[in-house]
C-alpha cells in the first residue's frame, strides 16, 4: 500500500479524532457522553495502530509527523487523571450516573420489559386460577400469601416482605453476574423473579388479602429497589450483548469493554440499593397509615425521575 492510499484509506478517522482534540482542549472529559467517550478510546486506539503502521512501511513520510502529533494530544486526553475525592464523587452521584444511563437507557428498557413480562404472565394465570401459583411459588410462599385467619395477617405481610427485599438485592448482584453466560444468566433473573413478584402479588389479591397494606410494605423501598435490578440486568446485557457481537473487536477485548462500561454503573446501584435498605429498615416497620407509606413511595419515584433528568441536562 501506498502512502497516498494509506492516507485516503485512514483519514476520515483521523480528522474524528482531532475533533476530539480540539473539543476537550476546551472542556473536560468529564462532559462527554459515555458513548462519546467509548468512541474517543477507539479512535485514539486505531491512530496509535497507524502511527506505528507509519513508522514501519513510511518512516520518511508526511503521515508519521501528523499522526505522532495527533496521537500524542489524545494520548495526554485519555490519561488525564483529574482530581479525585469527595468532589469526584458528588460530581459521579449529580452528573455521571444519570449520563450513563442515559447512554445505556435501551438495556434498562430491556431488562424493565423482561422483568414486566414475568410479572403480567404470572399475575394473569393466578387471577384466572390460583391452583397455577404451584407452578410458580415454593410452598411456603403460598403458605404466607394466604389469609387463613387474621391474626397471621400481619406475620404473613412481614414475612413476604422481608423475603422480596432480601431477594431483590441478590436478584440484583445475580442480574449483572449472569451477563458473563451470554446473558441468557440475566434474561432468566430478570423474567424468573419478574415472575414471583407477579405471582405474590396476585396469590396474596385472590386470598382477599389487605393490598393497601401489603404493598405499603414493599413499595416504599420497592421503587429504588426495582430500578436497581433493571439497571443492573442492563449491565448484565451489555456484557452479553459484548460477548455475542465483538465487532472488530476480539470477544475477549469486546468483553473486557462491555464489562468495564457495565461496572461504571455499580457504584450507583450500590448506593440505591443502601438507600432503599434504610427506607426498609427504618421507615418501611413505622406503624403510620398505609397511604401514607404509599404516599413516601410515589415521593421517592418522583425524586429519582427529577434526579435523572438534572442529571443529564
Amino acid at each position: 500500500m501506498t502512502e497516498d492510499k494509506f492516507i485516503l484509506k485512514n483519514e476520515a478517522r483521523w480528522k474524528q479524532l482531532e475533533a476530539y482534540n480540539a473539543l476537550l482542549a476546551k472542556k473536560s472529559v468529564k462532559t462527554l457522553e459515555l458513548g462519546q467517550i467509548n468512541e474517543f478510546a477507539e479512535l485514539f486506539r486505531a491512530v496509535s495502530l497507524h502511527l506505528a503502521y507509519a513508522k514501519t512501511h513510511f518512516p520518511n513520510g508526511r503521515s508519521v509527523s501528523y499522526l505522532n502529533q495527533l496521537a500524542g494530544i489524545a494520548h495526554q486526553h485519555f490519561y488525564l487523571r483529574e482530581k479525585g475525592g469527595f468532589a469526584s464523587v458528588i460530581w459521579y452521584i449529580r452528573k455521571g450516573f444519570g449520563r450513563a444511563l442515559r447512554a445505556k437507557r435501551a438495556y434498562v428498557a430491556f431488562s424493565f420489559a423482561l422483568f414486566m413480562a414475568g410479572v403480567l404472565i404470572s399475575l394473569a394465570m393466578i387471577l384466572v386460577d390460583r391452583e397455577y401459583a404451584s407452578l410458580f411459588l415454593p410452598e411456603n410462599f403460598i403458605q404466607a400469601a394466604s389469609q387463613e385467619n387474621s391474626a397471621a395477617g400481619e406475620t404473613n405481610y412481614s414475612f413476604l416482605s422481608a423475603y422480596i427485599m432480601t431477594n431483590n438485592i441478590n436478584v440484583s448482584l445475580l442480574a449483572f453476574a449472569g451477563g458473563v453466560v451470554a446473558g441468557l444468566g440475566t434474561v432468566y433473573i430478570l423474567f424468573f423473579n419478574g415472575v414471583i413478584l407477579g405471582g405474590l402479588s396476585s396469590l396474596s389479591a385472590v386470598n382477599g388479602s389487605d393490598m393497601l397494606n401489603f404493598f405499603s410494605l414493599i413499595l416504599p423501598h420497592g421503587f429504588i429497589e426495582l430500578t436497581a435490578i433493571f439497571i443492573s440486568g442492563a449491565c448484565g446485557l451489555m456484557i452479553g450483548q459484548a460477548i455475542l457481537t465483538p465487532g472488530d473487536l476480539r470477544r475477549r477485548d469486546s468483553f473486557i469493554r462491555g464489562a468495564k462500561e457495565a461496572a461504571y454503573l455499580v457504584p450507583g446501584v450500590t448506593l440505591m440499593l443502601v438507600i432503599a435498605g434504610l427506607i426498609e429498615g427504618f421507615f418501611t416497620p413505622l406503624q403510620i397509615l398505609p397511604w401514607v407509606k404509599l404516599a413516601f413511595s410515589f415521593a421517592t419515584l418522583i425524586l429519582m425521575f427529577l434526579g435523572y433528568r438534572l442529571a443529564i441536562k
